[in-house]
């Protein structure tokens, strides 16, 4: 976010913490739409989606540990246990999906003075989103997917953003290393003493996106692909949005061309967008063949080598496979 916003921002703060608290007392935030995924992976584009009629009060990140002066207590990519107890982040998640926490970056795009439901979206939430969904219950939960090695690819554009850089910051996690970790430590060690930036990236990728899909069984959550939205942006947002409704009903969403072609809030120059570049296959002419080649390798240690085919579009008989199976 640039300086300008931020300082319009909290200088809006005390009328819009009036609107958005007028809300919650209304009980308009009843229904509640986590989107969570990993950096770079097109989570703000896919929110700026679902969220095309400005229909939903939009929570950017509030659980972001660098930018939420509240979440500090929280390493990048926190593992929570879903049985075990935590309560300064239950009390302050309380707040968060019942509306009531206001913060300037966090309710930065938020105009509007009525609102149907909260629409919050985190990029360090994957590995504590089953504890969350074990206590507050109403939430719809949407995961978002985009391959890993053009995540991978633009976060190493982006090296002075607040990335998780070393893969040994998650094995060093005791719950997580026991739960989850121990069958990899070797792998994760040695993709650690790489000082290929891609490598490590892949690797943090397939661990914070392999255990949300072992914890959750299908139907739990709905598992959406950024390059499927990409290719059929109204009928998986009409997908998602039956998920959220829980109706099998259509539920169509009809999205104006320029909400879809309208960049991200937070795209870069050096986007393959901005660039005429196709940001579904163009990570295949950036990267060399040995990187795509160990990368492969990493990721077929988790099972998600094949997650991708040779067009880079996901399939989800790769997904199934593991989808529930932890």
């Amino acid at each position: 976010m640039h300086i300008k916003q931020i300082i319009l921002s909290h200088l809006l703060k005390p009328v819009r913490d009036v609107t958005l608290h007028a809300n919650r007392l209304l009980e308009n935030y009843e229904e509640v739409i986590w989107l969570i995924g990993d950096g770079r992976s097109g989570t703000t584009w896919i929110s700026d989606l679902l969220n095309h009629d400005r229909t939903y009060r939009e929570m950017f990140e509030p659980f972001h540990p660098q930018h939420v002066d509240e979440m500090s207590f929280l390493a990048p990519h926190q593992y929570i246990r879903p049985d075990e107890p935590h309560d300064q982040l239950e009390s302050i998640a309380a707040d968060i999906f019942s509306g009531t926490f206001t913060h300037p970056v966090v309710d930065s795009a938020n105009h509007s003075h009525l609102y149907s439901g909260l629409l919050i979206k985190d990029i360090f939430a994957n590995l504590f989103a089953r504890w969350a969904a074990r206590r507050f219950p109403n939430l719809k939960i949407i995961l978002l997917i985009r391959n890993p090695f053009s995540v991978a690819l633009s976060k190493s554009k982006k090296k002075d953003w607040y990335w998780l850089t070393d893969p040994m910051l998650l094995l060093a996690q005791e719950h997580l290393y026991e739960d989850y970790l121990h069958p990899f430590e070797d792998l994760i060690r040695k993709t650690s003493e790489n000082d290929d930036y891609i490598l490590r990236q892949l690797l943090i990728w397939s661990i914070i996106n392999y255990i949300p899909l072992k914890q959750f069984s299908p139907g739990e959550i709905h598992i959406t692909f950024y390059e499927e939205v990409y290719a059929d942006p109204e009928n998986q947002v009409s997908s998602a949005f039956r998920f959220v409704k829980n109706t099998r009903e259509n539920c169509y969403v009809k999205l104006d061309e320029e909400i879809v072609k309208r960049p991200s809030r937070v795209v870069s120059k050096e986007s393959s967008l901005f660039q005429g570049k196709s940001p579904v296959t163009s990570w295949k002419d950036e990267l060399s063949l040995r990187q795509i080649d160990t990368g492969l390798n990493i990721l077929n240690e988790f099972g998600l080598a094949e997650l991708y085919d040779e067009g880079s579009m996901p399939n989800r008989d790769v997904l199934y496979s593991i989808h529930g199976a932890g």
